[in-house]
């Protein structure tokens, strides 16, 4: 595509065809914990942390942690809180995967359900080394952090992670066209990826002073998602994922 030109479908499909996909429950864990990670970062959000304080307890201090690292001791906090059909076994520390005989009355298959999900609960207590009493609701214990998927789109979160961090990182300058140039060239130059937001993969057009120019609903798109992230890092300031 020339410099300039006009995007035709079929540049527009290729370049979302090179997206990730952020479509796992743990790929949306990861948004939260960045996301968290650039709220503990802004000084206008510390009071609202410091209300949710103990609710973020359990995740340690993030800042300067890869996600990978702290996921191999955290996974336990995120399990899944809804019974759900499954085609194959599902490897998670929180979940069970049981048969169930159709071919019995419900009347007796529950009480079986029950005493098995009941030894399981205590087993896993025990290996997260908490009080098995079960005193408290075992939300409280393990799988206490849910997110709701049906309201969150990956994708444009991810991406509007990423322009918030380039922005934050350069200063929080002026959204116009010089800042879009340099996002651009962010996401251009990243060694493991070769992806670019749709919203600037067209690139800047010079005008009749011959300085490069993005359109305005670029512009408006960039500064959109910019702001996005910012609502999304005071949300979880209070303690809510997305938003």
């Amino acid at each position: 595509m020339a410099k300039g030109s006009a995007q035709t479908y079929s540049d527009r499909y290729s370049e979302a065809m090179k997206h990730p996909n952020v479509t796992s429950q743990k790929q949306h864990i990861r948004l939260w914990f960045e996301f968290y990670k650039l709220a503990l970062a802004d000084p206008d959000l510390q009071d609202n942390l410091a209300k949710v304080r103990t609710f973020y307890e359990p995740w340690g201090d993030p800042r300067g942690i890869e996600f990978r690292e702290w996921w191999k001791s955290h996974s336990y906090l995120f399990g899944s809180t809804e019974v759900e059909e499954v085609t194959k076994a599902i490897n998670a520390p929180n979940v069970i995967t049981i048969a169930i005989p159709l071919n019995q009355p419900v009347s007796k298959t529950l009480p079986s359900v029950k005493a098995l999900i009941k030894a399981r609960h205590e087993q896993r207590l025990k290996q997260l080394g908490l009080d098995n009493s079960r005193k408290k609701p075992l939300k409280a214990a393990f799988g206490q952090y849910e997110i709701n998927a049906k309201e969150l789109r990956g994708r444009t979160l991810y991406v509007a992670l990423l322009l918030y961090q380039v922005w934050l990182e350069h200063g929080k300058p002026a959204i116009g066209s010089k800042f879009l140039q340099i996002a651009r060239d962010w996401f251009q130059n990243r060694p493991r990826a070769n992806w670019i937001p749709l919203i600037i993969t067209a690139e800047a057009v010079p005008d009749g002073r011959g300085k490069p120019q993005f359109t305005d609903e670029q512009i408006r798109n960039v500064r959109r998602s910019i702001t996005k992230a910012q609502d999304v890092c005071k949300a979880v300031s209070k303690g809510r994922f997305p938003i």
